[in-house]
């Protein structure tokens, strides 16, 4: 032994030496050596499996010499000396092992095993293994942990741990795979093959198992032992082919064993059997059983029973057949049969707990029925006896918690819930008892109860949780689109979509939200983030293409649905494509209809493939253009297919009212009014047409409700009644407009404790061009109610002048100062004004001789004698001026239709007179009008309208009054085109004036180039014919001082612009014209018994009457000439009461041009922010009323 060394250095050596001249020598070399060190290897691991010690020592005596202290040999010396309780001997091989590899694998297992050689390790081992005895597993692999720490010192320690560690719940499998591990180093341990064959059997994997004992069959030691399990397994087997085959394969392994003689006989007994048609049938009965086709198995098993009686496995299947076709009376007496008849002594549990749990369920079945007949004390009961059979399980815990729930028990609901829960929280049932309970309590109080759960719990009941927090988050975002407040929907919605992107309902509804807070574009992209997960999925995008649709971009709308294959389509995607196409040619046929093309879009409609959508817009335009009979035919052929076409029942109805057919919409309302009201949105047409036929309490009643009842937005309805609700209750009216204009979008929603903000309400009646006819119309009609009941002051200054006339005569400046005051009155407005007038007609130009002998008055007074000399009058004195002042005061209404005012002509003027005047406006259809009764001064000039005193004679005359009637008609449905005219007669009266008459027959044409809400250009023709019965235009006395030609005629061509801005708004005319006008001749002085005093004066110098007319007449005259007018006016606003605003128009023609300049001053008594008039409007003085 001692020349061992120098023969390993001298081999050492030498393996150097062959390295360096020839390395795949060397290399093969100690390839040879890990070969045969792998092989004495594996002959330990052998002799280890076979406990055969010699094996052991062999195979580590030759390891030795290819590789002296080699570790494995070491740890396998120390683990054959710690098994001949050698201690010592291990002790010192510890050692070595410690020297040459600390810290190792190998050498840990070593410190193990020796651990478990002293007493103390002696005795942890043998209580593990006393508590594994005991069945007390947990308490034994807590202590295997703790000595082992997962590695296991010999295979045989290994074994033992696992063997336990299968007794764990589900814990064979995992045995089975390190155990199996294991196999690979010792695949001759016979304890590993016996555990892992036993294992297998015990998974349902008997291929596995058999391969183990065939295995363990090799050894004869183990023969006997491998057969005798492989018996009882085959034993197990249902006769057959392949049990056939099975017995006779192991006939042949075991034949010389006295198990291969009795199963020699069993395989006799299982060919007889075979060959029964009686066992067949049963056979065939258990295989269907097997199959799940349970109601088909029952006939050929009952067959079989009557050949096998005693055949538990028979009675045992019918059971089952009966116990899964829900007669579970008839399986309990089958599985008692089972047992009775059953010999085989590990079966007969299994029978034992199929009739526990049959008794079980169909006492659970009873209580059912009888909770299904709501007898609460029965069921419970039958619960309680449920419970007292099975404990451990929930469901007969369940139902009473659904008993208790159902009685209105609710604490004790909760209890039997949560017991259910605490015992298995990962449980279906036990969830859904929860869910049930938590159902009863709202969204909130539902997630504090799971709250106070414990972690666990509240783990298992994470999808619960998260669907009362979307019901809450839903509830929360209900309860703020009722309030219409859509930020705080939009942020409920995105939380819950966040919760649940997977709904597309859900994102759809988020999508709504955002466009109704007016984000339409971060709608689109909230629906995008589900849709990112979902293209192509049908629900998706059919959501998708509605939500599109409702933006009006149906391009990308059928965009979406054509992600998805048209064979895929649902039913509504396909009503939906549908709808699109009828909407873009609709929207085709209107532009062409708005265009003019009326006839082209109703064709382009017809000749389209028929549709409901396409019928009714049809039948509006044909409503609208008084085609009555063509509107009824359209309308009657939607409900002869859809006789319950709400739309088109409505427009049928609305026909016959504009038709007048007032008692067939009374009929009509009164037999489908609940059918009609069942639309959405019907309720504001119902209402108009109980209104059309004078039930205005009947509409009112009806808007009130719907607006009572509704939970979203609905501006029409709101408009409607608030147009119902102005006149009796103004305020409240206007709180249904804010209310509409909420809903619209227009105005921030109020709370009802805000009080109204009038500047930011009115603000919102601003029209703007992007407004639908909706949207207009709530703006409009709140802004007229708003204005009509907004009290006003207004102050003006209105300066007129002629500088192109005669002085003392046409040639005139007038001031008017103008305060009226507007109040609310009886769903009007009522004024009480006072107008200051100064009028200077200037000084008279005076002779050489300083004389007035103007054609004023009598002050030229002249005429021829008999012997042809001219014979005259003095003139009037010099220096006479010709001015008037006065105050006129006076007050009027003015309503919808009705207007009329009273007054009194400038009082300090010479004459005064009463004037004022009554109007009623109406409609014929299309064609508006408006009579008019009135007196009213003419203003041309200080005489017509102040009167004035003759020098001469000292008479007063003029104040001259117009009275008579007018008709004004009107043709303008606010698009491009419009047509006016006016027709009127008045007789013409005045102090010391002769009468006159007077027709005047007026019309007009104009075009709006532009006609935008902010912005207006207008162009047009105008047409005048006037008729005077005398030209009464002179300043003699007895004249009228007014322009009144016997014939008169013109032609104008207007144009104006208008434009208002924020805080501006102003207007610019002109017009070019051309006129003619006639006058036949007349007297100078028309009323003779006004001169007797200076005609006498004459006849005493010899004038004579008829020589007097001659001289004193006005010859016959005719004219024409051109002009053109200028005016503009403007006003600003300064804040949200006070408007400052003026103007100037400027005229010229023939022998006349005034001008007018304007300031005033607005005032409103309650803020105003809304649109200020396109067309700004001056004060108007009092004299100027038509």
């Amino acid at each position: 032994m001692e020349s061992m060394p120098v023969m390993h250095i001298f081999i050492g050596v030498l393996f150097l030496l062959l390295s360096t001249g020839a390395p795949g020598t060397a290399y093969a070399t100690v390839k040879t050596q890990g070969q045969a060190q792998a092989r004495l290897l594996e002959q330990i691991n052998m002799g280890e499996s076979l406990y055969r010690d010699d094996i052991i020592l062999d195979a580590v005596e030759k390891l030795y010499r290819v590789a002296p202290q080699h570790l494995e040999g070491l740890a396998a010396e120390l683990r054959l000396a710690v098994r001949r309780d050698q201690l010592d001997k291990a002790a010192s091989l510890l050692k070595k092992i410690d020297g040459l590899a600390p810290g190792s694998q190998v050498h840990q297992n070593s410190l193990n095993l020796m651990a478990l050689s002293t007493s103390e390790g002696a005795q942890t081992l043998a209580m593990a293994r006393l508590y594994a005895a005991a069945g007390r597993v947990g308490e034994a692999i807590k202590l295997y942990d703790g000595m082992f720490k997962g590695e296991y010192p010999t295979v045989d320690y290994a074994l033992e741990y696992w063997q336990v560690r299968a007794r764990e719940p589900d814990g064979r499998p995992i045995a089975i795979v390190r155990l199996t591990e294991l196999l690979a180093s010792y695949p001759r341990h016979a304890g590993l093959l016996a555990a892992v064959s036993g294992f297998n059997f015990a998974e349902n994997n008997p291929q596995k198992a058999l391969e183990h004992l065939h295995t363990l069959a090799k050894q004869p030691a183990h023969r006997d032992f491998a057969a005798s399990q492989e018996y009882e397994y085959l034993s197990t087997l249902r006769p057959g082919p392949a049990s056939v085959a099975a017995w006779i394969s192991f006939t042949e392994r075991y034949g010389d064993l006295v198990v291969g003689s009795r199963a020699r006989q069993t395989l006799a007994g299982i060919e007889k059997l075979i060959a029964d048609p009686m066992w067949n049938s049963g056979q065939e009965g258990l295989r269907l059983v097997n199959q799940g086709k349970n109601a088909q198995a029952l006939i050929p098993l009952q067959r079989a029973i009557k050949a096998y009686p005693d055949d538990a496995d028979l009675h045992g299947a019918l059971g089952l057949a009966y116990s899964r076709t829900g007669n579970r009376s008839q399986a309990l007496i089958y599985f008692e049969n089972a047992r009775a008849k059953e010999v085989r002594a590990d079966q007969t549990s299994k029978w034992s707990s199929l009739i526990k749990s049959t008794r079980y369920w169909l006492l659970l079945q009873n209580a059912a029925d009888a909770v299904e007949q709501q007898h609460w004390g029965e069921a419970q009961s039958l619960y309680r006896r449920a419970h007292r059979l099975d404990p451990d399980d929930i469901h007969a815990i369940i139902g009473l918690g659904d008993v208790a729930l159902a009685t209105g028990l609710k604490q004790d609901a909760w209890r039997f819930y949560r017991r259910a829960l605490d015992r298995t929280p990962r449980d279906e049932a036990a969830q859904r008892g929860i869910a049930r309970y938590l159902a009863s309590e709202t969204p909130d109080q539902a997630l504090s109860l799971i709250d106070g759960l414990s972690a666990i719990q509240q783990d298992a009941l994470s999808s619960i949780r998260r669907s009362f927090t979307l019901a809450m988050l839903d509830q929360r975002a209900e309860q703020a689109r009722r309030g219409s407040q859509w930020s705080e929907v939009v942020a409920a919605l995105s939380d819950a979509q966040r919760l649940d992107l997977n709904d597309p309902w859900l994102s759809y509804r988020l999508a709504m939200a955002f466009r109704q807070a007016g984000r339409p574009q971060e709608g689109i992209r909230a629906f995008e983030k589900h849709l990112l997960g979902h293209v192509g999925e049908p629900v998706s995008q059919y959501a998708y293409a509605l939500l599109l649709a409702s933006l009006d971009d149906r391009a990308a709308a059928s965009e979406s649905l054509h992600k998805v294959a048209a064979a895929r389509w649902t039913a509504d995607m396909a009503a939906l494509h549908i709808r699109l196409q009828d909407e873009e040619r609709i929207d085709q046929a209107t532009r062409l209809y708005e265009m003019g093309s009326k006839s082209a879009a109703v064709a382009l409609l017809e000749t389209a493939p028929a549709s409901v959508a396409s019928r009714l817009q049809i039948a509006a335009w044909s409503l609208a253009d008084g085609h009555y009979p063509k509107a009824l035919f359209n309308y009657g052929a939607i409900l002869r297919d859809e006789p319950e076409n709400i739309s088109a029942r409505l427009g049928q109805l609305e026909t016959w009212l504009a038709q007048g057919k007032v008692e067939a919409v009374r009929l009509g309302l009164k037999n489908r009014e609940l059918a009609l009201l069942a639309a959405d949105s019907s309720a504001p047409r119902v209402a108009a047409l109980w209104k059309g036929i004078g039930d205005d309490e009947r509409a009112y009643s009806i808007l009130n409700d719907a607006a009572s009842q509704t939970d979203g937005p609905a501006p029409l309805l709101f408009r409607d009644l608030a147009r119902l609700t102005a006149l009796d209750d103004p305020d409240r009216a206007l709180d249904h407009y804010e209310k509409a204009m909420a809903d619209g979008k227009m105005l921030p929603p109020r709370s009802e404790r805000q009080g109204r903000n009038g500047a930011e309400f009115t603000r919102a009646m601003r029209v703007t061009p992007t407004d639908d006819w909706l949207t207009r119309s709530i703006r409009s009609d709140a802004a007229s109610l708003y204005q009509l009941h907004n009290p006003t002051l207004s102050i003006a200054s209105d300066v007129w002048g002629r500088r192109d006339g005669t002085p003392g005569l046409s040639r005139l400046s007038a001031n008017t100062t103008i305060a009226q005051l507007d109040l609310p009155m009886r769903n009007g407005k009522a004024f009480l004004r006072a107008d200051h007038v100064r009028m200077n007609a200037g000084s008279f130009e005076t002779n050489p001789a300083g004389e007035n002998d103007a054609l004023f008055g009598t002050c030229l007074f002249s005429a021829v004698d008999a012997q042809a000399v001219d014979q005259t009058l003095p003139g009037c004195g010099g220096g006479l001026e010709q001015k008037a002042s006065g105050t006129s005061f006076a007050a009027g209404w003015q309503g919808e239709r009705l207007a009329f005012d009273l007054g009194r002509t400038p009082q300090g003027f010479a004459v005064t007179n009463w004037t004022g005047g009554v109007s009623y406006k109406g409609d014929l259809h299309s064609l508006g009008w408006t009579a008019t009764a009135s007196r009213r001064p003419m203003s041309n000039s200080l005489l017509s309208f102040a009167g004035t005193q003759d020098p001469r004679t000292g008479v007063t005359w003029g104040g001259v009054m117009a009275t008579g009637i007018s008709l004004g008609l009107s043709w303008d449905k606010g698009e491009e085109n419009g047509v006016w005219a006016d027709i009127s007669h008045h007789k013409l009266t005045g102090r010391n004036v002769a009468d006159n008459q007077r027709t005047r027959v007026m019309a007009g044409y104009y075009r709006r180039l532009i006609n935008q809400p902010r912005e207006s250009l207008t162009v047009g023709v105008n047409l005048m014919h006037w008729r005077y019965q005398r030209d009464l235009g002179g300043y003699t006395l007895g004249q009228g001082g007014y322009y009144s030609p016997q014939r008169y005629s013109s032609v104008s061509l207007p144009i104006g612009y208008a434009r208002r801005l924020e805080n501006w708004s102003f207007l610019l005319e002109g017009s070019v014209s051309a006129s003619v006008s006639q006058s036949k001749a007349a007297a100078r002085y028309p009323v003779p018994g006004l001169i007797n005093g200076p005609l006498s004066q004459l006849e005493k110098l010899g004038v004579t009457g008829p020589s007097f007319a001659a001289a004193n007449g006005v010859g016959a005259s005719s004219n024409s000439g051109k002009g053109y007018a200028l005016r503009a006016v403007a006003e600003r606003r300064l804040d949200s009461h006070w408007v400052l605003g003026g103007g100037i128009d400027l005229q010229h023609g023939e022998d006349y041009a005034p001008s007018r300049f304007i300031l005033y001053l607005r005032y409103t008594f309650k803020p105003w922010q809304g649109d200020l008039k396109l067309r700004p409007a001056n004060v108007t003085p009092y004299a100027d009323f038509k």
